[in-house]
């Protein structure tokens, strides 16, 4: 197997793409592959086109999506583009592979032309790892641990799950955000007007999420917007109970039938705090990491290998 790697890198993702586009259409005309993958919803668009610029007929195109392609932050104009844009996109395209059941029902919905290229594959995210038993599991005796995860962008919304925290009734409990980002500063002067440089702590990226996650009573999924966020089902396989807004399509299916999870239904600190609270009363729950078995490495490869299958027997 031959690997190529094409890229431009700069700070602007949309200028990236456009700059690769020549290279990837040479790249296609001559290794002339029987299947093109477009692995995220921003190469879509670009694969989509140089498929055709590369004038390879045979070649089948599979468009995978890993975010909502029209979303509620989209509106005017940018929302009847993109919903024009990944129109065009899918017509060209053999298969749609999303990450969840709801994400393919809203395709079909939104798409009815192409509903039956649409099909969800499972995708790799926990690791055996993930699912084995903690080497230091969390001791009875240490405060209650909330843990939030990701970029600090205004995306994730830690500013609400901060504001929240100050109003947390269990006065011994930590709050971790991990993550770095844009909004470090910002964040942190949130934590410290709050009173809670004592109780809130930014350590910034880490390696080890498994680990924190193992020692974690809570994981809170405040963002806006969001694919198939791993880190939840990451935070599942460590039966590590999960309160996330509906963020993403299948956050309802997910978690609103998984012991000690729940749906935050608004952006609201003093209903986030109510809600972490009621978790922290309860007992950690057992029975998460089967739900989190669902999406390993082992099963999602092979999910995809079949899809992959199914392509070849149409």
């Amino acid at each position: 197997m031959t690997v190529r790697y094409i890229s431009h890198r700069s700070s602007w993702r949309t200028v990236d793409l456009l700059r690769l586009f020549p290279a990837l259409v040479r790249a296609l005309r001559e290794s002339v592959p029987d299947i093109l993958i477009s692995t995220a919803n921003n190469t879509a668009w670009i694969c989509a086109a140089a498929r055709e610029r590369a004038g390879i007929e045979s070649m089948r195109l599979v468009l995978k999506t890993t975010n909502p392609v029209v979303g509620s932050r989209h509106r005017g104009p940018i929302r009847q583009f993109r919903r024009w844009g990944y129109g065009h996109a899918f017509s060209c395209a053999t298969a749609i592979w999303t990450l969840s059941g709801a994400e393919t029902a809203m395709l079909q919905l939104a798409y009815p032309q192409a509903a039956r290229r649409i099909r969800t594959v499972i995708n790799p995210y926990v690791t055996n790892a993930m699912l084995a038993p903690a080497a230091l599991p969390a001791s009875p005796t240490a405060p209650p641990l909330v843990l939030g995860i990701g970029r600090l962008t205004r995306q994730k919304r830690f500013d609400l799950l901060i504001r929240a925290f100050s109003l947390v009734r269990h006065p011994e409990a930590r709050l971790v955000i991990l993550g770095e980002g844009g909004e470090r500063s910002r964040l942190s002067k949130l934590v410290a007007t709050l009173g809670l440089t004592d109780r809130v702590t930014l350590p910034g990226y880490v390696t080890d999420v498994a680990g924190w996650l193992n020692q974690t009573d809570l994981f809170v999924l405040p963002s806006r917007y969001e694919g198939l966020p791993a880190v939840a089902l990451e935070a599942m396989a460590a039966n590590c109970p999960v309160l996330s807004t509906d963020c993403f399509a299948a956050a309802r299916a997910l978690l609103s039938v998984a012991e000690g999870c729940g749906i935050i239904e608004k952006a609201d600190p003093a209903e986030l705090a109510r809600m972490i609270d009621s978790r922290l009363d309860r007992t950690k729950p057992t029975t998460l990491r089967e739900i989190a078995q669902g999406h390993s490495v082992a099963g999602g490869i092979a999910d995809h290998v079949n899809a992959l299958c199914e392509l070849w027997e149409d």
